[in-house]
């Protein structure tokens, strides 16, 4: 019965892999990328000069106020982010409402200021590296409800996969520690079973936590079920399961002086030794705006405390944000923070990025493998699968990298600009699986993999060539995010590198007699 059951267990292992696996390792390399879009963000406006003095909070207070008094006096609400290592600018945004006599629509618009001085940036137009995150599970050009139900199917197969993959290993830690070097589909076996299981806690956390939070759409017949069949309905289930926990208390606060000044130095008193993250006012030229403030996280997973003062009766009134109301929501906040990062620090972003490449990897393997077990048969389907996998496997980081020489080639003042971006993306994406269609077996990944490390070696060249940055300049200005994307750039060539170099060496030893 157990020799059935795991041989049983094999099968569905190898297949729910094959599934979805080009897909499943394009949502694993943009989900990596995104623990570090507040970066590629960075790199992808080079107009932004970086300031490496503390700013005054009540100085950044100043700046933002008298840009938005002059760009956006009708707006509904102003937002105000504060600098930090990541993001170091000063960033405004605010609500405008439509206006019908200018024929104007609703909208949200943003600029971003120099710390210093408070002088607005004029940055390119780019997708930057929210959109690269965004890809992992909206996937683009489908419709995103699609895009939404394509991804939580693949990470299902996903799930169901590493289950299945722990239950055929009897002895998955011990086959950790075993590599045999140059027995062909063995060591692939034993390359594949270090990738499995090195970040095995990480694959199982970022898998499951994206089911639960795709579970809105994926599981949208439950919703439909109990409260209906409408976008009505559906808003109703969201504002029932993520009720706040609020605690709300009257302050000794004068409301005819009330301002964003006035409640920042009220908030700062109570949290001295948190960072102010964002400023909002929202309601404005009403009767009861509202003025918020946000702080950095300092502990656990709460990546920000929030609080809200508005006047009420006369009086001003100061509500205090205590996470969510209710157990389900608790759970889902925990879920998405650990998926998302966003408390992490810079070593713990790091990880999570090796982790996330190290997933890529494990579904890469998985793909070589399965080819492997079927190159005897020299099928045409199976040396085009063969191909396709070099297309995909390198062929989305070379997609990248032509994301990023976009944006230092496309002209800055070309219509549309951002869309090009991502349409670059794809372009050379499409162009990488023609080129794979089209080649030699025998060559086509080493011919990917030496494209894929001229691309990322020369983007440290471009960026000279195109911006005033260097590797030098950024050394010497302290300009670490613009630093290290250059350097983070050039491993990775190298990284292509060696691997077209020790395939190379492998051919050669394949044709000694």
């Amino acid at each position: 019965m157990k020799p059935r059951f795991r041989q049983s267990m094999g099968w569905l292992h190898t297949w729910a892999g094959f599934a979805f696996a080009w897909l499943l390792f394009f949502i694993f390399v943009t989900g990596s990328a995104g623990y570090f879009e507040n970066e590629i963000d960075r790199w992808m406006k080079p107009e932004i000069a970086i300031v490496n003095k503390p700013i005054d909070d009540f100085s950044v207070l100043t700046s933002a106020e008298q840009q938005l008094t002059t760009l956006a006096a009708d707006a509904t609400q102003w937002y105000i982010s504060y600098p930090s290592s990541r993001d170091p600018y000063i960033g405004i945004s605010w609500f405008q409402p439509a206006n019908a006599e200018l024929g104007t629509a609703r909208q949200w618009h943003k600029k971003f200021l120099t710390p210093d001085t408070g002088k607005a940036i004029t940055a390119r137009d780019t997708s930057g590296g929210e959109t690269l995150y965004r890809l992992h599970y909206n996937l683009h050009y489908v419709p995103v409800v699609m895009g939404y139900l394509v991804t939580s199917l693949a990470t299902l197969f996903m799930l169901i996969g590493l289950v299945t993959g722990v239950i055929i290993h009897k002895k998955i830690f011990i086959e950790f520690f075993t590599f045999r070097k140059g027995k062909g589909l063995r060591s692939w076996l034993d390359i594949h079973n270090v990738f499995s299981v090195l970040p095995l806690p990480f694959h199982l956390m970022i898998t499951y936590s994206g089911l639960i939070l795709l579970m809105g759409v994926s599981f949208f017949p439950v919703i439909d079920n109990t409260y209906g069949v409408s976008k009505k309905m559906h808003r109703q289930f969201y504002d029932e399961s993520q009720v706040e926990d609020k605690q709300q208390q009257i302050i000794d606060l004068n409301t005819t002086e009330l301002s964003l000044k006035a409640i920042l130095t009220d908030a700062k008193t109570r949290y001295e030794n948190q960072t102010v993250s964002y400023l909002g006012l929202i309601d404005r030229n009403t009767e009861q705006p509202g003025f918020e403030v946000w702080f950095e996280g300092d502990e656990g997973l709460e990546f920000a405390t929030l609080m809200t003062y508005r006047m009420v009766n006369g009086q001003v009134q100061l509500e205090q944000s205590l996470g969510k109301a209710h157990s389900a929501a608790k759970v889902y906040d925990i879920l998405e923070h650990l998926h998302e990062g966003l408390f992490a620090d810079i070593y713990l972003r790091w990880l999570y990025f090796i982790s996330g490449l190290l997933g890529a990897a494990m579904i890469a393997s998985g793909m070589i493998i399965w080819v492997k077990k079927r190159q005897k048969q020299q099928t045409t389907f199976i040396n085009l699968i063969d191909r396709l996998n070099a297309a995909v496997i390198v062929g989305l980081p070379i997609a990248i990298a032509g994301y990023f020489w976009s944006n230092r080639l496309l002209p800055l003042a070309m219509v549309n600009r951002a869309a090009w971006e991502v349409h670059s993306l794809f372009i050379v994406f499409a162009a990488c699986i023609c080129f794979c269609a089209v080649s030699s077996t025998d060559k086509v990944w080493k011919s990917m993999l030496w494209i894929a490390a001229i691309a990322y070696a020369l983007l440290p060249l471009g960026n000279i060539l195109t911006t005033e940055h260097s590797l030098l300049a950024s050394a010497q200005n302290s300009d670490w995010l613009m630093l290290g994307f250059d350097l983070t750039m050039l491993l990775f060539a190298a990284c292509f590198a060696l691997a077209a170099v020790l395939i190379k060496n492998k051919d050669n030893k394949t044709v000694q007699p």
